[in-house]
């Protein structure tokens, strides 16, 4: 939202939690505009949240794939580049190549998950972030984005559901 104001709260527990993002939802507020920070990593279903779709394992799988790429290339084709016959043995001995192919591999699977993590969780973060010092003592956060005219009605939402420390939260380096 462009001109969205962010409104917090902080929850001690897990039902009325779920039942404010009930509540939210059925106000028309989507899933995209509240944040759910904790110190405990619920998973999604806990709070009837839509599950979260994991890049991680395909720009793994891409670094493996073009680590064996790579493998396939040291290990076969530049032999058949640069010939050198010894002693009537085959110019692509497979037990080295099986052990060049596989270090490769792994080596492009780890850089590859490595910095697909890096990517996906957007580091380095320079700007500064919604945070409560309350969530690390066991706290749930809710950091809603909501246009100035419903911030009341989350208020007056997350008042209703227990929330603690309601209030509009500065960004601020981690």
């Amino acid at each position: 939202m462009a001109d969205s104001i962010v409104v917090s709260g902080i929850f001690q527990e897990i039902e009325p939690t779920a039942t404010a993002l009930d509540e939210l939802r059925a106000m028309g507020i989507s899933d995209r505009d509240v944040t759910l920070l904790s110190s405990v990593p619920y998973p999604e279903e806990v709070f009837g949240r839509p599950k979260i779709k994991v890049r991680l394992p395909i720009v793994t799988l891409i670094g493996a794939i073009l680590g064996a790429l790579a493998g396939i290339f040291l290990a076969v084709v530049t032999p058949h580049l640069y010939v050198i016959r010894v002693g009537g043995q085959q110019i692509v001995p497979p037990p080295p190549t099986a052990v060049l192919m596989y270090e490769l591999t792994m080596m492009g699977l780890v850089v590859g998950t490595v910095l697909g993590f890096i990517w996906l969780n957007l580091f380095p973060a320079y700007g500064g972030e919604y945070y409560d010092r309350t969530l690390s003592d066991g706290g749930i956060g809710l950091f809603i984005h909501c246009s100035p005219a419903q911030t009341e009605r989350v208020r007056s939402i997350l008042a209703t559901q227990g929330a603690q420390n309601i209030h509009e939260p500065e960004r601020r380096p981690l």
